[in-house]
């Protein structure tokens, strides 16, 4: 999911409404960059003037992504006996699929996902990740009990006014590229999203459909065709005389008693 940049202050004020004494800290995974220690000591003070707790955790490369979600992000789920909370990520996680690094997927059986764990990205490193800025977390239909990609308050991925923080998941801050930039793989990604998934009764009708079309209407069973081996046989057993003599064409036939340059056109 993104985050609008007109919406940009939509997610701090929710975070300010449910700030209480017992509410988890917010963990800031930091890039070892000059940009992002900086938004770290901005982001710093904002919560220090509203009495937000939170705790800094340096990330200097991939493996230090990785162990900080095993031992600070995981234990943070719900479903890991935490109560959630929020994770911001500066200058890191803007190029990978961070539901994927942190173990907030969720498998075929439903287990695992995100547990409430909210994860901001900010992050001026370019391609972005399209899972972290159109995907949307699954979540259980409260109507029909299935599990879907779909989440109240987000249209195709973009984060509407209406949008409360609640089940978490990955939101991308836009910095306005995504709103100029990447409509057409918003349009496309979405598109995938929302396709049924192919089952395996599909292979069995095709197999199908392919034997009718091979069995002709009138009950006759179809001819074997013949294969290049078959052809190169039968090729040699043709006489000279029995194979069709072919013409020779040419456009500019020069006669010595004729008066004019003749065309000759096989028929």
């Amino acid at each position: 999911m993104y985050l609008p940049r007109n919406f940009i202050a939509h997610l701090y004020q929710n975070l300010i409404k449910r700030t209480h004494a017992a509410a988890p800290a917010v963990l800031l995974l930091v890039a070892l960059e000059p940009d992002a220690l900086c938004a770290c000591r901005i982001l710093t003070a904002l919560l220090k003037r509203d009495y937000i707790p939170h705790k800094i955790q340096p990330i200097a490369g991939y493996g230090d992504l990785s162990r900080a979600a095993d031992e600070l992000v995981r234990p943070m789920r719900t479903t890991e006996g935490g109560s959630g909370g929020v994770v911001v990520c500066l200058g890191v996680g803007g190029m990978i699929d961070m539901e994927e690094i942190l173990g907030m997927d969720m498998d075929e059986n439903g287990q695992g996902g995100t547990g409430n764990v909210e994860v901001w990205i900010l992050d001026a490193r370019r391609p972005w990740n399209l899972a972290n800025v159109f995907g949307t977390p699954i979540g259980e239909d409260s109507t029909t009990g299935e599990l879907v990609r779909r989440q109240p308050g987000v249209e195709k991925g973009r984060i509407m006014q209406s949008y409360q923080s609640l089940k978490g998941g990955v939101i991308v801050f836009d910095d306005g590229d995504i709103e100029e930039e990447l409509q057409a793989e918003r349009t496309a990604y979405c598109g995938l999203e929302e396709m049924p998934e192919v089952g395996e009764d599909m292979g069995s009708d095709d197999e199908s459909n392919d034997h009718e079309e091979d069995t002709p209407v009138s009950g006759q069973a179809p001819k074997k065709r013949k294969s290049w081996s078959d052809r190169e046989d039968s090729d040699e057993e043709m006489s000279e005389d029995e194979r069709p003599r072919q013409r020779l064409r040419s456009n500019s036939v020069w006669l010595p008693n004729a008066t004019r340059w003749p065309t000759l056109t096989l028929c």
